[in-house]
């Protein structure tokens, strides 16, 4: 016959009360000495087992937290095997192992969408990055002659557009004793509704410092959509057709 004090896990026979008959070596080394299996029980699980460690459950495996002599909230792995006499042997699993392995594996995966964000953050920075240079590269400032200089406008019409360029653009007319800059319409697409107040306030500013804005290039729907958003062709700018005429008329009459 078995001898259950040989075990080489925790193990207990109980009787239907859960009354502890006897009790495997390691059992003795695990758990303080207790006349019942549920006092060993935490009082968290106890109705647990109270409902699942029973005759009527023939065979049964749950999980319940233990007090043990080395830790008083221990998870185990509990099997239990009733006989037609009505005493059962019990089991005890230790679960602490599998505890620890899944939080390691939490913490990995934790780690990894950390990895993972930073390196979201890297490539967006990246992006933002490259399109500043974009933009820097959208308005370029040109010049023609010494007192006529050109900026050819591609892309998006956008507040952004002029908010990256304003700065280099502005200290370009300063300082370079410049009359007119010519600002060329023909690269852009669409119209944001940020754009036409971005362009009034920068040309409200090339005319403070004494330089005449010249908007050129502009097409049907290029003034269609400034005027939807209002703003006013009759400010303080001059307006030509193309790029070519506006070039020219200034080069001919640069007094006017």
């Amino acid at each position: 016959m078995f001898d259950i004090r040989k075990h080489p896990l925790p193990a207990f026979i109980v009787d239907d009360n859960l009354e502890i008959i006897e009790k495997s070596q390691l059992a003795t080394e695990s758990f303080s000495s207790s006349t019942s299996f549920l006092q060993l029980v935490d009082q968290d699980s106890r109705t647990k087992a109270k409902k699942y460690l029973t005759p009527l459950e023939k065979e049964v495996e749950i999980e319940l937290v233990l007090n043990t002599i080395h830790s008083p909230h221990s998870l185990y792995i509990v099997y239990a095997k009733w006989s037609k006499e009505g005493v059962a042997q019990i089991v005890c699993v230790k679960q602490d192992q599998r505890i620890a392995k899944l939080a390691g594996s939490i913490q990995k995966q934790r780690e990894r969408l950390s990895e993972t964000n930073f390196d979201l953050l890297d490539k967006k920075e990246e992006l933002e990055v490259a399109l500043t240079r974009i933009k820097k590269l959208s308005s370029p400032f040109l010049p023609i002659t010494s007192t006529i200089g050109v900026i050819p406008l591609f892309g998006t019409l956008e507040q952004v557009l002029f908010e990256v360029n304003e700065n280099e653009l502005l200290y370009s007319l300063r300082n370079g004793g410049y009359d007119h800059v010519i600002i060329d319409f023909s690269g852009i697409g669409e119209v944001e509704e940020s754009g036409p107040q971005a362009l009034r306030s920068f040309c409200n500013m090339v005319s403070v410092i004494g330089v005449t804005p010249v908007l050129c290039g502009l097409k049907p729907s290029h003034a269609f959509n400034l005027l939807d958003l209002d703003f006013e062709l009759n400010q303080n700018f001059d307006i030509k057709g193309s790029l070519k005429d506006a070039i020219q008329y200034y080069m001919i009459s640069p007094l006017e």
